[in-house]
C-alpha cells in the first residue's frame, strides 16, 4: 500500500498555484507538506479546461495520471478541484476506484455553501430547485462517492450530512475534521503584551464591520490597499500593505488576532459570515502560529476550541469587541498567552491535520478493511 496526495499545477512557471489568491496557495502548500511529512508521495497533474476533450484522449490522460495506483493505495485530493468540468471529475473518481485505490477528499471549501444558497428545511417545497442547482448537484455527486472525507469541523460534517440527506444520499462514515488546521512558519518573536490593539488580516475597505468601531480603537490591518488610506485617517489604525503570506506571522504586532466576516455592523450577516459556522478561516491558524490569542464569533465553528483551550475571546457581535478587549486583565492575558504557546507549536507542525489524516485512514483501513 502506498499513499499519495494530488498536486495541481496551473502554470509552466516555477511558482506555486493560487499563491497570490489571498491565503489559498499557502493553505494548499502547507497541507501538501504535512501529508509529505507523513510519507505521502506527490502526484502532479496540470489544471486545464477542455470541456469537449475526446473520450479516448481523456481516458489516456487519466491512465497517465493514475495508472501507478494499486489496490488499497490511498489518494488525497484537496477539494474543490480546479474547474475541469463534471465529465473530468467523474472519470477521475471512477478511475481511482477502478485501480482499487481509496480516495479521500480534504475539504478546503464548499463552493455551493460559499455561493450563499439558502439551505432549505427538510419539508420545504424549495428542495427540488435547490438540488437542481449545478453547484449543489455536482458536489453532492462527488462527495457521496469518496472513501473518506476530511472536513474543517464537526459542524461541517453534520451540515454536509444533512445536505446530502436532502438528495437521498449518504455521507461516508469515514469522516474526520482538522479543526484549527495548520500554518507552517518558523516563529521567533518575543512574548506579546496587552494593549497593542487587534490585528486583522484583510483589507479595511472590504471589512465594513470594522469601519463602525470608535476612532480610538486600535487596529492593525494587514493587506491594506489604496482605498484604505482615507478610511484610516484620524483613526487609531496602522495599515500594512499586502505581503507574502509566509511573512505575515512575523509582522503581527497586536495583542489579539480577529477572525470575523460580515456584510454589516454589528451582527454577523451574509454568506461569508454564515460560512464561518462550519469552516476554519486561514486567519485562525495563522494568528495562533504567531503565538497570538484570537477573537472569534461565538457561533463560529472554532469558538468551542477557543473556549475549551482558553486561547482568546468569543463575542456575539462586533459591538462587544472594544469592551471585551478592555476587560481582559494582565493576568488573564498572560494565561491566554501561555495557553496559546502550548497550541502554537502544534499548529506550526500541522499536528491537527496529521491527526485527521491518520484518523480517516484508520476508519478506512482498520475499522472497515476490504483486503
Amino acid at each position: 500500500m502506498a499513499n499519495y496526495i494530488f498536486h495541481f499545477n496551473t502554470s509552466s512557471e516555477p511558482s506555486y498555484p493560487y499563491w497570490i489568491n489571498n491565503a489559498a496557495g499557502k493553505c494548499h502548500f502547507d497541507r501538501e507538506e504535512v501529508a509529505e511529512q507523513l510519507g505521502f508521495l506527490r502526484i502532479d497533474g496540470f489544471a486545464y479546461s477542455w470541456l469537449d476533450e475526446p473520450d479516448n484522449v481523456l481516458s489516456s490522460r487519466m491512465d497517465g495520471l493514475l495508472g501507478g495506483l494499486q489496490r488499497n493505495d490511498c489518494l488525497i485530493v484537496q477539494w474543490p478541484m480546479p474547474a475541469f468540468g463534471p465529465r473530468w471529475v467523474n472519470l477521475f473518481i471512477d478511475r481511482v476506484h477502478f485501480f482499487g485505490a481509496k480516495l479521500i477528499f480534504l475539504i478546503d471549501d464548499m463552493a455551493s455553501w460559499q455561493m450563499g444558497l439558502k439551505f432549505p428545511e427538510a419539508s420545504s417545497p424549495e428542495i427540488p430547485a435547490y438540488l437542481s442547482n449545478p453547484a449543489v448537484a455536482e458536489e453532492f455527486n462527488y462527495l457521496s462517492r469518496t472513501d473518506g472525507i476530511i472536513v474543517h469541523s464537526a459542524a461541517m460534517k453534520l451540515h454536509l450530512k444533512d445536505q446530502l440527506a436532502l438528495a437521498g444520499k449518504k455521507i461516508t462514515d469515514n469522516v474526520t475534521w482538522y479543526g484549527p488546521g495548520v500554518n507552517k512558519t518558523k516563529y521567533f518573536k518575543s512574548r506579546r503584551h496587552l494593549g497593542n490593539g487587534v490585528d486583522y488580516a484583510g483589507a479595511l475597505h472590504k471589512a465594513k464591520f470594522l469601519q463602525h468601531l470608535s476612532a480610538d480603537f486600535k487596529l492593525n490591518i494587514y493587506g491594506a490597499g489604496p482605498k484604505d488610506q482615507q478610511l484610516a485617517k484620524k483613526r487609531a489604525i496602522h495599515l500594512h500593505e499586502r505581503v507574502d503570506p509566509e511573512a505575515i506571522p512575523q509582522m503581527l504586532e497586536g495583542s489579539f488576532g480577529l477572525v470575523w466576516d460580515s456584510d454589516s455592523y454589528p451582527d454577523v450577516v451574509g454568506r461569508w459570515g454564515e460560512y464561518e459556522r462550519y469552516n476554519t478561516p486561514a486567519k485562525f491558524p495563522m494568528y495562533l502560529s504567531a503565538n497570538e490569542p484570537v477573537i472569534v464569533w461565538s457561533q463560529a465553528a472554532m469558538a468551542p476550541f477557543v473556549r475549551a483551550n482558553q486561547i482568546g475571546l468569543t463575542i456575539d457581535s462586533m459591538a462587544q469587541l472594544p469592551d471585551a478587549v478592555q476587560s481582559v486583565t494582565k493576568d488573564q492575558y498572560s494565561q491566554m498567552l501561555t495557553n496559546v504557546q502550548r497550541i502554537s507549536p502544534l499548529i506550526r507542525d500541522g499536528f491537527f491535520l496529521k491527526k485527521a489524516i491518520l484518523d480517516v485512514m484508520a476508519k478506512i483501513y482498520i475499522n472497515n478493511p476490504t483486503g
